[in-house]
């Protein structure tokens, strides 16, 4: 006997379900042969740093407005995939899960319970509130909570207009001061590598205590010594800061594509083989 017509739209639609995912991968790797940073994200750059580095125990930190995109980990990748979210309010519920979540910005509790759990954090999404005090906060305590050879992704370091940038939240594409906090933190610290892949608003990449530099060697020049310094003389004020880091932004955020991120990637990691 045939198979009924409601027989075959479930095999179909089954068979749909299993080929969506790779067929999103292609076209993910099309996407970024062929250069188109605004359909290649932070999502993205989390699966593929994760996937060529091993990384294992994904957290990612948020509030209720920002992250937004926790529906995309593919879970199967990760022994453990957490969440941490402040600034969110008691009823809010967007169906997925959220292991910490904090009414108000106080995360000091769950960044304590996470230090003691066993599995240690490798890879971590950083996407909180734009403020310089909560984002220079994030990138310590995220820090402190990787293993080494960790990575963080840290989202909105590279606004592209001075309103985007304001210290003040914006109803819509608010990327506030947070590329501040994220050089003030990548400058002056000697026990990482770093880099910003020119996606999604800007994506920083830090890798926390690894033997082989990744970037170093390509943006030798962001150790003159004159433009960490220029930068730290104007960084208090918000309008002077911006307008010097518009002027200095590829070397300050050692900038690269997606394409040429992902490929050096590849050839550093084949090296070590």
């Amino acid at each position: 006997m045939g198979m009924s017509r409601s027989g075959d739209l479930i095999v179909v639609t089954s068979l749909m379900q299993k080929l969506k995912k790779p067929l999103q991968r292609i076209r993910r790797t099309v996407l970024l042969d062929i250069n188109r940073p605004m359909v290649f994200g932070k999502m993205d750059l989390i699966h593929v740093i994760s996937k060529r580095l091993g990384l294992v125990n994904y957290l990612e930190l948020c509030t209720h407005s920002t992250g937004l995109h926790y529906a995309e980990i593919d879970r199967s990748r990760f022994h453990t995939a957490r969440r941490l979210m402040y600034n969110c309010p008691e009823n809010f519920d967007d169906g997925l899960p959220i292991d910490f979540k904090v009414a108000d910005f106080e995360i000091g509790p769950a960044i304590s319970k996470l230090k003691r759990d066993v599995n240690k954090i490798d890879v971590c999404l950083v996407d909180g509130w734009h403020t310089y005090d909560c984002a220079i906060r994030d990138l310590t305590c995220t820090y402190e909570l990787l293993a080494d050879g960790g990575v963080l992704v840290v989202h909105d370091c590279l606004p592209p207009t001075e309103l985007s940038a304001s210290p003040i939240r914006q109803p819509s594409s608010w990327c506030g001061v947070s590329y501040k906090a994220y050089l003030d933190f990548v400058l002056v610290r000697g026990d990482l590598d770093y880099c910003t892949v020119d996606v999604d608003f800007g994506c920083g990449i830090i890798f926390k205590n690894r033997t082989t530099n990744f970037m170093e060697d390509v943006f030798s020049s962001i150790h003159r010594p004159k433009l960490v310094t220029d930068w730290f003389s104007v960084h208090h004020d918000d309008q002077t800061a911006f307008q010097f880091f518009k002027q200095n932004h590829v070397e300050l955020l050692r900038l690269i594509s997606a394409k040429n991120f992902v490929h050096r990637l590849n050839r550093k990691l084949a090296k070590r083989i």
